[in-house]
């Protein structure tokens, strides 16, 4: 088991952003002192906030040095190549490649769809047994733990067979009881697979792990030079390589033994098992989606008996997080079904059918969600000024879908008020209105456009009574034009252009003297002006006092260079004048020195 989970937070790098919250599917993000964290028991580990994340801060853990080691030590480890390969290395030949991991120190390389046909087999074999009802695949790990921790009531409607991979790695270890596995491929839920009871697999590493092992070591494809042995060990798959795709697990199943059925992209396909009753085969991909037919699966006929291949990501497995490539599932899904081949004829295969792959994923714990009362909802809302219909703005900035989300964040204990876009809003408001009302100056904010954005009472009050009439009937002046209202809005037009502050500038307008300060609040875009009535008794008596301690600072520091200069120029003198007369002290008869103390 890793100490490290599949994805964490490098907090460092996280700070005042909600994308990872609006794109997780079951909400698993914790916000708090400004940084976005993963809840385990919460997360499906599907790697949509990895994918997100605008500054990098959801990190996949790296198992790229712990193989290193491993390869370093000569542990013979084996590949098992996930089906994606097909397209993530469309045009790579199959046998480069094999060279390429054999070139890194690998011990060979496998196909993981050696264990999707014998998935394949299993799961149809189960199903055939089931009664009526509605069952889903257990192919892809996020799925099953959003089955497991979301909707524990359909965990025992799980195929209770292993994965592909776990399937592949325990036949692999039958057949080479010395080695051990390396997934590879685009999954990051595949990382979890290591936690499992009864685990086969050893590393689990990620196409773009696959890529940065190969940089670190120096393995190029262009200089591989593959030979007779570089090839798939034991064997080459057939059909399993179909699973990455939609549908694709169901074709295998529905190949199993005499009936074949074409899966179509993205369509439901019916196949007959009895004259009275029929089976219906069904494939849908993406989280949303599958939790859609999840929330709906009462609604499904009683009569009938579904098998649902439930696959995490949208378009299937070649779609998966850690790609490389970045095409269109459409085309990656040609990829793989132009670069299939044909199986190997092997008496191995029958060794590989008559592995036992049962599986239970009881390691996988349901969450237990917490549920509150209308009264808890207002309350926590209540926290954020929200406290009637029309504050339940639902706008999504917090990264919840609507405001009650947001309220039962707040009470799980994963969301803090300051998340709430309309809230802040308003905090920010309310504590600049207080502080223009406590400002003993004039102050206004303007845009751009020279608009007021908003000005304090004692604004309105220094420009005369027209101006105040005006601030009573529409307090704040929001959308007044100062260039009709200010003959001196230059200077606002100034900073505006400039960025370049004016500080105190004395201005006359007519019998009017003022005095203004206009700094940049946002560059070019907003600027605030301070303004004083210089007629005003109190600012007549504060300039007074400022101008007065301004002249005493000066005089003063006038004084001390004035002291300065003489204090240096008395030293001098007096140090050349007991110099002359020590040099004449030999020549007087009473040999008694004479000196001059010029601070006498």
């Amino acid at each position: 088991m890793n100490n490290v989970h599949p994805v964490y937070t490098e907090k460092n790098n996280c700070q005042d952003c909600y994308k990872c919250i609006k794109v997780c599917p079951v909400k698993a993000i914790k916000f708090e002192d400004y940084s976005a964290s993963i809840v385990p028991e919460r997360c499906i580990w599907c790697g949509a906030c990895v994918e997100i994340c605008p500054a990098d801060a959801k990190k996949v853990r790296n198992d790229v040095d712990s193989v290193l080691r491993a390869l370093k030590n000569k542990e013979q480890i084996i590949v098992s190549l996930a089906p994606s390969y097909l397209s993530e290395f469309a045009d790579i030949d199959k046998n480069i490649l094999i060279a390429a991991f054999k070139d890194a120190g690998f011990y060979g390389v496998s196909e993981t769809a050696l264990g999707a046909e014998l998935v394949a087999k299993a799961a149809k074999q189960w199903f055939d047994k089931q009664d009526k009802g509605v069952y889903f695949s257990s192919c892809c790990p996020t799925t099953v733990q959003l089955v497991r921790k979301y909707y524990p009531q359909y965990s025992q409607n799980i195929s209770p067979i292993a994965s592909p991979v776990e399937a592949h790695a325990k036949f692999l270890k039958q057949i080479y009881p010395d080695c051990k596995i390396a997934f590879a491929g685009p999954c990051i839920a595949k990382k979890t697979e290591l936690d499992l009871k009864d685990n086969y697999l050893d590393y689990v590493l990620t196409f773009r792990e696959v890529k940065e092992l190969f940089e670190n070591i120096g393995v190029d494809f262009e200089f591989q030079k593959p030979s007779a042995d570089d090839t798939f060990i034991p064997m080459k798959a057939g059909m399993g390589n179909l699973y990455p795709t939609d549908g694709g697990m169901l074709t295998c199943m529905m190949n199993v033994g005499n009936d074949t059925v074409d899966v179509g992209y993205e369509k439901n396909v019916q196949y007959p098992k009895a004259n009275t009753q029929y089976n219906e085969y069904l494939t849908v991909s993406g989280v949303d989606n599958v939790r859609e037919v999840l929330q709906d699966a009462e609604q499904f006929d009683k009569n009938k008996k579904y098998f649902i291949e439930i696959l995490g990501c949208q378009g299937g497995c070649v779609m998966g997080p850690q790609a490389i490539k970045k095409t269109s599932p459409l085309v990656k899904r040609m990829q793989v079904i132009d670069n299939i081949t044909p199986k190997d004829d092997n008496i191995l295969y029958d060794k590989l059918f008559t592995t036992d792959i049962s599986s239970d994923f009881d390691n996988i714990n349901a969450f237990d969600k917490k549920t509150y009362s209308q009264k808890d909802i207002v309350q926590a809302l209540k926290r954020v000024n929200k406290v009637s219909d029309e504050d339940y703005l639902n706008c999504g900035g917090c990264g919840y879908d609507n405001c009650k989300s947001f309220a039962s964040a707040l009470l799980d204990g994963l969301a803090e008020n300051d998340m709430c876009v309309s809230y802040m809003r308003r905090v920010a408001r309310d504590k600049t209105n207080i502080l223009l009302k406590k400002m003993p100056q004039g102050v206004v904010i303007v845009d751009e456009n020279l608009k007021i954005i908003q000005a304090n009472e004692k604004f309105a009050i220094t420009l005369g009574k027209e101006m105040e009439e005006l601030y009573s009937i529409k307090p704040g002046l929001a959308g007044l034009d100062i260039t009709k209202e200010l003959s001196f809005h230059k200077y606002f037009s100034r900073v505006l252009n400039t960025c370049a502050d004016i500080s105190e500038q004395d201005i006359r307008d007519g019998e009017n003297y003022y005095r203004l300060s206009v700094f940049s609040v946002q560059d070019h875009q907003q600027v605030c002006g301070i303004i004083e009535n210089m007629h005003a008794p109190e600012v007549r008596k504060d300039i007074v006092l400022t101008r007065t301690q301004d002249v005493i600072k000066q005089n003063m520091k006038v004084v001390q260079q004035i002291a300065f200069l003489l204090g240096e120029n008395a030293s001098y003198t007096e140090s050349m004048l007991n110099s002359i007369v020590e040099s004449h002290q030999g020549k007087e008869e009473d040999n008694q020195p004479i000196t001059f103390d010029l601070n006498v």
